[in-house]
């Protein structure tokens, strides 16, 4: 029901403004990646985005960059530097923003707008419609454990990109609201792109089998295209280098015995974009644990936090729940230890937003860090 309050009504007030589907279907092209091993992260980027923005290795170069700040952090800020328990434990984990099969997380998918299109994803609520209908909306992208895709309006309609779908399927304006509201509960966090999405509806370079005319699609088939026009070169790793070659993103799950510790550093900051010296704080104000909202309720969001001590948690909050709160649970887990918690691209420290909402700090929805100081 949190969704229904407002994404319903947009059912009686969109009829007279609901916008004039393009006149020639023939016309419009529409990009949809299908799935590949667990790649429905760069899919979705791509799905809207309308075109191939994003290859694997370009995403993976991101996920390593954040873990390599992560790293470099924890050399920094950790007691006993690159030789901590926790520096070492968390260089053997490897990449937690990827894994071999593609699977992305989710500050890679933010990153990779954010630095490539200066687009934020925002969590789908009131202060992101600001009053609008959500039918103004450009995009969504819908994350669901390790299952992304994405929503974009092509051609005066809303289509959805999953890639699991043989084919894009048309969402009409009177059932995009349902459709929001059918996704979220299935336990969906929804994200809105209100605008800044690249033009759509023409086809750009080749790659046939991913674009669809518009006519097609309403007839229920998809467009053929010429078996032969994608044909490419050998095969690459998610790391960049050719099918069957050494090294791979599970190098960074690798035996550490005998490295020196600059060896360590050099591991550390491989590829990292630029130093992050966030400063450790320890909480000091009386902030309370919030309570958990009921399911559906309007304004809740979910927060996966990483926990000092390594273990992992995801957690309902509501967005008027106050950063603070966030630090209480941690603080309320790590027996009074002292810690910090960082989010975002690169890595903040969240402390001076304490006071702040967590609609207000950009968090609904995010992923948080924490580490002992």
């Amino acid at each position: 029901d949190s969704l229904r309050n407002y994404l319903v009504p947009v059912l009686v007030v969109n009829k007279e403004k609901a916008p004039r589907m393009t006149d020639n279907a023939e016309n419009v092209w529409v990009y949809h990646e299908k799935q590949e091993a667990l790649l429905c992260g760069q899919h979705a980027l791509n799905n809207l985005l309308q075109g191939p923005a994003f290859t694997a290795h370009q995403l993976s170069q991101i996920a390593h960059q954040l873990d390599a700040l992560e790293l470099e952090y924890m050399a920094q800020n950790n007691e006993g530097g690159t030789r901590s328990t926790d520096y070492q434990r968390r260089l053997q984990e490897g990449s937690t923003n990827v894994d071999e099969a593609g699977n992305f997380s989710i500050q890679v998918l933010k990153a990779a707008l954010q630095e490539h299109y200066h687009i934020v994803l925002d969590y789908l609520n009131d202060d992101v419609l600001k009053g609008k209908d959500i039918t103004d909306v450009q995009g969504f992208i819908c994350h669901k454990s390790d299952h992304w895709f994405a929503i974009r309006n092509i051609g005066g309609r809303f289509w959805n990109l999953n890639s699991t779908f043989e084919r894009p399927e048309a969402v009409s304006h009177f059932a995009l609201a349902t459709e929001m509201q059918q996704t979220k509960k299935l336990g969906y966090t929804i994200f809105a792109i209100p605008s800044g999405l690249p033009p759509a509806g023409r086809k750009k370079g080749s790659a046939g089998k991913n674009w669809h005319r518009m006519s097609d699609l309403l007839q229920g088939k998809s467009t053929e295209s010429d078996p032969w026009e994608n044909l490419q070169g050998r095969g690459m790793r998610l790391d960049g280098s050719a099918a069957g070659g050494n090294g791979g993103l599970g190098s960074a799950v690798m035996a550490i015995d005998g490295l020196s510790e600059e060896e360590q550093i050099a591991i550390a900051m491989q590829q990292s974009l630029e130093p992050c010296v966030p400063v450790a704080r320890t909480v000091t104000e009386d902030y309370t644990i919030p309570d958990e909202p009921v399911k559906g309720e309007k304004g809740s969001c979910r927060i996966q936090l990483r926990m000092p001590d390594g273990s992992r948690l995801v957690r309902p909050f509501r967005t008027a729940d106050l950063v603070g709160g966030i630090y209480a649970l941690v603080l309320n887990k790590c027996d009074g230890r002292p810690f910090t918690l960082m989010a975002g691209f690169p890595p903040k420290d969240l402390a001076d937003v304490k006071s702040k909402s967590i609609g207000e700090a950009g968090l609904a929805g995010e992923s948080i860090q924490g580490r002992y100081v």
